[in-house]
């Protein structure tokens, strides 16, 4: 075996092992390091759902095939592994941890907000900063698009739970930061935080799949314009067939009136058929959650003053130490994080579409 693919065995038994320890302590368990092997100790109930004694060894299968009792391989294709990974996908998998940064921006803020945000009529004044917390979820959602054909994948959508907005390419930046996890039984969301995130995959989930979508979308597109375009030619064939018929000599008035009849109501058959062509090629978008990630993070929250004319409302923005930017900010109307602010007549900070509709419904009302 080559270097290169001696290295790339061990890289996967480490990985290999180390999503086992955190199995095994997510499952309430105790985990010794032994050396090339671990002692595990499990409570009963989970020691049955893997088939397994309460207290065990596990291993890279060279060890176990010394002979060595009680020690199951955890090495990837093995099936203690297998059972593992099994039991861990059955539930959409909830982790926590604490994002960790040697350097976060203290300055500079109204630069960077001037550079990132349009504001409508209006001006910004930065009147304090000062250094925070705030919570992220980054939430791996499989999506299906349903037609005559399906496709499926995956999609992240990373969320602030505090505002409630999406942070476009956060997921991106998350690979290069130190993260700490949390080995204690993570705590899920609570209602008000679930329904906020079905709200933003609702409304975002779609745009975030559009360009993965589009090869499929087309096709579907070129098969019903196909399909519709046969149908057309088709009905255009039988009336033409039918019309001719009728100048037929010898033909009984009840049967020229039932042709006729017959001619009327090819239109409405038509229709009927494309509607059911439209059905067949129509494009629904289903997104059940695969994975969540809930991230706490430092960040830094800038008190800034919008001003419109002789008016201006005061309100707060978040800088991300992880995009190394401002975080969107959300409509007061809608909801929807935007990066383009103005004032409505209700000194409600708005997003542009709800101030050309001159919506200004506050928060809470």
């Amino acid at each position: 075996m080559n270097s290169n693919g001696y290295e790339q065995d061990r890289h996967e038994q480490i990985d290999a092992m180390d999503f086992a320890c955190r199995f095994f302590k997510a499952r309430g368990g105790v985990v010794e390091d032994q050396g090339l092997t671990r002692d595990i100790l499990l409570p009963e109930a989970a020691a049955q759902t893997l088939g397994v004694d309460d207290f065990f060894r596990v291993g890279p299968e060279e060890i176990v095939e010394q002979g060595r009792l009680k020690v199951h391989a955890v090495q990837l294709n093995t099936p203690f592994l297998d059972r593992m990974l099994t039991l861990a996908g059955e539930s959409a998998p909830f982790a926590r941890a604490e994002l960790k940064f040697d350097y976060i921006k203290t300055q500079g803020f109204d630069r960077l907000i001037a550079d990132r945000f349009q504001f409508h009529k209006s001006k910004v004044r930065v009147m304090k900063t000062g250094e925070a917390r705030t919570r992220y979820l980054v939430l791996t959602c499989r999506y299906t698009a349903q037609s005559d054909e399906i496709k499926q994948g995956l999609v992240e959508i990373c969320v602030n739970l505090d505002t409630g907005v999406v942070i476009p390419d956060m997921a991106r930046g998350l690979a290069h930061v130190q993260k700490e996890f949390s080995v204690k039984k993570a705590r899920g969301l609570n209602e008000k935080e679930i329904e906020a995130i079905r709200t933003v995959v609702s409304r975002y989930g779609q745009n975030l799949v559009e360009d993965r979508l589009a090869s499929f979308v087309d096709s579907m597109n070129r098969r019903f314009q196909r399909d519709t375009a046969s149908l057309d030619a088709y009905y255009q064939a039988l009336e033409t067939e039918m019309r001719q018929n009728l100048s037929r000599t010898g033909l009984s008035q009840d049967l020229v009136r039932e042709r006729e009849e017959k001619i009327a109501m090819i239109p409405a058959e038509l229709a009927a058929k494309k509607k059911d062509l439209l059905n067949k090629y129509g494009i629904g978008i289903d997104f059940k959650p695969a994975a969540a990630l809930y991230l706490t993070s430092a960040c830094v929250t800038v008190f800034a003053r919008l001003i419109s004319g002789r008016s201006h409302t005061d309100f707060t923005l978040t800088y991300n130490p992880v995009t190394k930017d401002m975080d969107p900010v959300a409509c007061q109307s809608c909801g929807a994080g935007t990066y383009g602010l103005g004032l409505c007549s209700s000194l409600h900070i708005n997003c542009p579409s709800c101030l050309a509709g001159a919506v200004s419904v506050g928060p809470g009302s």
